[in-house]
């Protein structure tokens, strides 16, 4: 296989008049082979990079998740490939592991905190990929348009400056002042 892709990269030798004009009627470059198996791609020496090389975008592929991670692509050529947050809804929790997303990646997509919300991730799901309340707020989160409840959010992300101001002043004995 490594040999087929190695041939493939060489520079193409000189062809003669009647070659050139055979290989004019021929179209098997890689976007119009899209929609082929990717086994059959794999024999033929085609790499994820050959993707990027010809500029396909992740939403062109009409592949399963699973069978674009078994032939190689990985969180970097997906990001390259134009990976948008609306992606993320066709991953499944194990993806998300498998490609090693943390909350950092998944802001390269530029994801709103509606994305987030969307995928339906629990907050352990969130605190796994690393999210911190920072992390949250820096997309537009705010405890009005995420349904965490007070007490996960207090365990998987930590208090919230709002919530370290009152156990602040509890402590020193003043009294709190709670906003709703």
């Amino acid at each position: 296989m490594r040999s087929i892709i190695a041939a493939r990269r060489l520079p193409p030798k000189e062809l003669s008049m009647w070659q050139k004009t055979t290989s004019m009627f021929q179209k098997h470059t890689l976007p119009t082979l899209i929609g082929t198996a990717l086994s059959h791609l794999t024999l033929q020496g085609f790499i994820p990079e050959d993707f990027i090389e010809h500029s396909i975008q992740w939403e062109q592929l009409p592949y399963s998740v699973d069978d674009c991670l078994d032939f190689g692509f990985t969180w970097t050529h997906m990001l390259q490939m134009n990976f948008k947050p609306h992606h993320f809804k066709s991953l499944e929790w194990r993806h998300f592991t498998q490609l090693q997303l943390d909350a950092d990646a998944m802001m390269k997509t530029c994801l709103s905190i509606h994305d987030l919300v969307a995928l339906k991730l629990t907050p352990q799901q969130l605190h796994k990929l690393k999210w911190s309340w920072a992390h949250i707020t820096t997309i537009g989160g705010t405890a009005d348009n995420i349904k965490i409840s007070p007490q996960d959010r207090a365990i998987y992300f930590g208090r919230t400056t709002q919530e370290t101001s009152t156990c602040a002043s509890v402590s020193t004995g003043s009294v709190p002042k709670f906003s709703f």
